[in-house]
C-alpha cells in the first residue's frame, strides 16, 4: 500500500498500521449507515413519510455530507498527514458523541417544533439544521483520510478508492445489519447506542494508532499546473467535476428507480429499503475495490471513465429487458405471474407451494434485484478510481479535490434524486425516466468515442447501434408495470406519480388495488373495509366530524358517509394518484365509487396520515386507521403506543377511535393509551377495536338500531344484509388493560423507538 506510513520502523509495521487504518474506516462506514438510517426513521415519526418530507430530509442530510466535504479537503491541505489523521479521529469521536445525544434531538425535541415547520423551504431548513453537524463530521473523513494515507501522488487515485471501497463496503454491512437485523431486535435507541460506540471505539484506535506514526511526514509534490496525462488529457479539474455532478444526479435518479422496481418486485414490505439499499451499496464497493488497479495502469482515464457510463446505461436497460424476457425461457414465466398475483415470499409463503413457485420466489427477491441493478452499480463504482485519477493530480490540493470531488458527486446526487423523484417520475413513469437516464449515459459514452485516438467512427457507430437497439426495445411503463403485476393488458389500469404506482387488476370481476404492486382490497367493496367506518360512526351518538387515514380502494370513507348524520369527512391519503385511479372505476361501472368522490361531505388530503394529526386544530368524533399490513414499511408509525396517544388527543369528548386488529400486540398498545377498548369479530375471522377516552356502550345494540336510517340503499341487497346479520350478531368483547388475554408486558408493546411488529421476523 502506497501510503504515508513509509518512515515506520519496518514495512511490514507500516502495512500492519495501514491495513487496521483501513478496516476502522470500514468500521466507520458501518456505524455512519445505522445512523443514518435510524435518523431518517426517527424524523420521519412526526416528520411524515410522504414524499415531500423524506425528500427534504434526504436533501439536507446529503448537503451536510457535501459541506464536510469540502470543508474536510480544505482542512486536510493545511495539515500534514500524521495531523490528518488524528482530525479523522477527532471527528468520530463527535459523531459517536452526537450520536448519544440524537434521540433526543431528532425525537423528543422535534415533536415540540414539527408542527411550525411544514412548508418544504422551512422543512429543508429545519432538516439541515437538525442534520448539519454530524453529517459534516462524516464529510470530513474521506479528504482527511486521504490525506494521512497518500505519500506519492501518482498512487492518489487507486489510494484513494481502496479507501472509498473499504468505507463504502462497511456501510453495505450497516445497512443490512440495521435493517434485517439491529431496528428489529434492539430498536432505534439501541442501534444508535451501538452505531456511536462503535463510533467512538474506532476513534480511540486510531488513535491509538496515530501514537505510532512519525511526528513528521513527507509529500511528493505532482507536477506543476501545465502537466497532461499520458494520453494528453489537460490537467484542469473543474470540468471533470462538473462531469461527475451530472453522473452523480443520473445516478441517484437511477437510484430512484431501482428502489420502485425492486419496491414492487418485493412487495413492499419493511426490509426492502434495507434489501436496496445493502445491495447498492455492496456493488458500488466492489465496484470501487474492483476499479483502482486497473486505472493505475489506464493511460487515457478520461476516455475510460466516459465509457464506463456508456455501459452503466445500456446495463441498466439491458436489465429490465432481460427481466422480462428471459424466464420464459426457463419456464417461469407463468409461475411468475403467479406469485407478482399472490402475497409474495416475504409476507408467508402460501405462494411457494413446490418447486417451481420456490424458483419463481428466489428469483423474484434475489435474482430480479441483481438484474436490475447488479451490473450498473458495479460499473459506478468502478468509474470512480478514473475520475479520481483525473482529479487528484497534486498533492498540495489533494485534500481539497478529494472534497470537491466526494461533494460536486454528492450535490449531483441530491439534484437528480429530487429530480427524478419530483419531475421525471410524475412525466414520463418508471420505464421513461429509466429509459432518459439511460440515454444520458450512453451519450457520454458517444463522448468518449469522440475523444479516442484511434477508430474514432467506428466506436461511435457501434455504440449509437447498441444505444438505439436498447431503446428501441425497452417496455412502456404500462407493460413493464402489467409484467410486475402478472396480468393482462386488458386487465390492468395503471397511475403513476411520484408518490406510488397506483394500479388496479381485474381479478376474476373484482377489480383489486395494488399499491406500489402490493394487493390491497378491491371493489365491490366488501363488509371488513366497510366496517372500519361505519360501526364507530354507528356507535357514536352524534358523529359530525371525522378523519380516516388512508384511503385505499374507498370503503372506509365509503362506510363513514353512509350515515346521514356525518357532515365531513377527511381522508389522509399518502398515494397522491390514487383519486384519479378510483376516477376511473366508473367506467367499469363502480357506482359507490363515483358516489363516494362527488360526495360535498368528503375532503381528500395527500400526505402523510399523522403528520397531518399533529397538525390537526379541530378535534374528530371519528377516527380511522385503514387496515395496513404490520409488516409494511414504516407501519410503526401508526401501530405504536405514541400514535394512539396522539389519537386520543385529537378526539372530541365521546369520540371513537376504530381500526382493524393485525397482532395481539396492537391490541395491547392501545389498550395501554385507551381506557375503554373493545374488540368486535367478523366478518370472518377479522378483528375490529373500537377505543375512545370514554365509556363505550356495553353492546352493538345502538348501531342495530341506527343502520337501518342509515342511507345504505346503495348498498347491494346481499351486502345490506349480511350487514345486517353483523350488527346483530357481533357482540362487543370489553378490554382492559392488563388483562392476559389481551395485553402484553409493556415492554413488549409497539413503540415509535422500537416497532416490533412491523419487524416481524423478532416477533416475540
Amino acid at each position: 500500500m502506497a501510503a504515508d506510513l513509509s518512515s515506520l520502523p519496518t514495512p511490514r509495521a507500516a502495512k500492519r498500521v495501514g491495513h487496521a487504518l483501513l478496516a476502522l474506516f470500514a468500521l466507520t462506514g458501518f456505524s455512519a449507515l445505522c445512523l443514518q438510517v435510524v435518523w431518517q426513521r426517527v424524523i420521519s415519526i412526526h416528520g411524515g413519510v410522504d414524499l415531500f418530507s423524506s425528500a427534504t430530509v434526504v436533501a439536507a442530510f446529503m448537503a451536510g455530507l457535501g459541506l464536510g466535504n469540502l470543508l474536510g479537503g480544505a482542512l486536510a491541505d493545511r495539515l500534514d498527514a500524521r495531523r490528518s489523521i488524528f482530525a479523522f479521529a477527532i471527528a468520530n469521536l463527535g459523531i459517536g458523541a452526537f450520536g448519544f445525544a440524537s434521540i433526543a434531538i431528532f425525537y423528543d425535541g422535534y415533536r415540540a417544533l414539527a408542527p411550525h415547520v411544514q412548508s418544504l423551504p422551512a422543512a429543508f431548513a429545519f432538516h439541515f439544521a437538525l442534520l448539519v453537524i454530524p453529517t459534516t463530521l462524516m464529510g470530513l473523513s474521506l479528504p482527511l483520510l486521504s490525506r494521512g494515507f497518500v505519500r506519492d501522488v501518482a498512487e492518489a487515485a487507486p489510494v484513494v478508492s481502496r479507501l472509498y471501497a473499504a468505507n463504502t463496503l462497511g456501510a453495505a454491512a450497516g445497512a443490512a445489519m440495521s435493517g434485517w437485523l439491529l431496528l428489529g431486535t434492539l430498536g432505534f435507541d439501541g442501534t444508535v447506542r451501538l452505531a456511536s460506540g462503535l463510533s467512538l471505539v474506532a476513534a480511540a484506535a486510531v488513535l491509538m494508532l496515530w501514537r505510532t506514526l512519525p511526528a513528521r511526514s513527507h509529500s511528493v509534490e505532482a507536477p506543476g499546473p501545465a502537466a497532461r496525462t499520458a494520453g494528453g488529457a489537460d490537467t484542469r479539474i473543474w470540468p471533470w467535476l462538473a462531469t461527475y455532478a451530472i453522473t452523480g444526479a443520473v445516478a441517484l435518479g437511477l437510484e430512484v428507480v431501482y428502489f420502485r422496481l425492486v419496491d414492487g418486485i418485493m412487495r413492499s414490505n419493511s426490509y426492502t429499503f434495507a434489501h436496496v439499499l445493502t445491495l447498492y451499496l455492496l456493488l458500488f464497493g466492489a465496484g470501487a475495490a474492483a476499479g483502482g488497479a486497473r486505472a493505475r495502469r489506464t493511460p487515457r482515464p478520461d476516455v475510460a471513465f466516459l465509457s464506463i457510463q456508456f455501459w452503466i446505461g445500456a446495463a441498466s436497460l439491458l436489465g429490465v429487458l432481460v427481466l422480462l424476457n428471459v424466464p420464459p425461457l426457463f419456464g417461469l414465466r407463468q409461475s411468475l405471474e403467479q406469485y407478482f398475483r399472490g402475497e409474495g415470499f416475504i409476507y408467508g409463503f402460501e405462494s411457494v407451494r413446490d418447486l417451481r413457485s420456490a424458483t419463481a420466489a428466489v428469483f423474484a427477491h434475489f435474482v430480479a434485484p441483481a438484474l436490475v441493478m447488479g451490473a450498473p452499480v458495479f460499473l459506478m463504482g468502478y468509474a470512480y478510481p478514473f475520475i479520481a485519477a483525473l482529479v487528484l493530480r497534486r498533492n498540495s490540493t489533494l485534500g481539497r479535490h478529494t472534497g470537491a470531488l466526494m461533494a460536486c458527486n454528492i450535490f449531483g446526487n441530491v439534484a437528480g434524486s429530487l429530480l427524478a423523484g419530483f419531475v421525471l417520475i410524475d412525466v414520463l413513469g418508471t420505464a421513461g425516466t429509466l429509459a432518459l437516464l439511460a440515454a444520458l449515459l450512453m451519450a457520454l459514452g458517444l463522448a468518449a468515442a469522440l475523444r479516442a485516438p484511434r477508430a474514432r467512427a467506428a466506436r461511435g457507430a457501434g455504440a449509437a447501434a447498441v444505444a438505439v437497439a436498447l431503446l428501441a426495445l425497452f417496455p412502456s411503463n404500462e407493460r413493464l408495470w402489467e409484467y410486475l403485476h402478472g396480468a393482462a393488458p386488458e386487465r390492468f389500469e395503471l397511475v403513476e406519480e411520484r408518490s406510488c404506482v397506483n394500479a388496479l387488476v381485474d381479478d376474476g370481476g373484482i377489480q383489486m388495488l395494488h399499491l406500489n404492486a402490493a394487493a390491497q382490497n378491491g371493489y365491490p367493496y366488501d363488509d371488513f373495509h366497510v366496517l372500519i367506518g361505519l360501526l364507530p360512526v354507528l356507535l357514536h351518538p352524534n358523529p359530525e366530524r371525522a378523519l380516516a387515514v388512508g384511503l385505499g380502494i374507498g370503503a372506509t370513507p365509503y362506510g363513514m358517509l353512509l350515515d346521514p348524520r356525518m357532515q365531513h369527512v377527511e381522508t389522509v391519503e399518502i398515494c397522491a394518484g390514487l383519486p384519479r385511479l378510483l376516477a376511473r372505476l366508473d367506467e367499469r361501472g363502480a357506482h359507490e365509487t363515483r358516489r363516494l368522490l362527488e360526495d360535498p361531505r368528503l375532503e381528500l388530503r395527500a400526505g402523510d396520515g399523522r403528520k397531518r394529526l399533529l397538525t390537526a386544530q379541530q378535534p374528530f368524533d371519528v377516527i380511522t386507521v385503514d387496515a395496513l399490513r404490520p409488516q409494511s414499511g414504516y407501519s410503526g408509525n401508526v401501530y405504536s403506543v405514541e400514535f394512539y396517544e396522539l389519537v386520543a388527543s385529537r378526539l372530541a369528548p365521546g369520540g371513537l377511535f376504530a381500526q382493524w386488529v393485525p397482532t395481539d400486540r396492537v391490541l395491547a398498545s392501545v389498550a395501554e393509551v385507551f381506557p375503554h377498548v373493545a374488540t368486535a369479530v367478523g366478518p370472518g375471522p377479522a378483528t375490529f377495536l373500537v377505543a375512545s377516552n370514554d365509556p363505550l356502550p356495553p353492546d352493538l345494540a345502538s348501531a342495530a338500531a341506527r343502520f337501518p336510517a342509515s342511507s345504505h340503499g346503495t348498498l347491494a341487497p346481499e351486502q345490506r344484509a349480511s350487514l345486517v346479520q353483523f350488527f346483530e350478531q357481533a357482540e362487543l368483547t370489553h378490554v382492559r388493560r392488563g388483562e392476559p388475554h389481551a395485553a402484553a408486558p409493556e415492554a413488549q408493546l409497539n413503540r415509535d423507538l422500537h416497532p416490533r411488529d412491523e419487524y416481524f421476523l423478532n416477533d416475540d
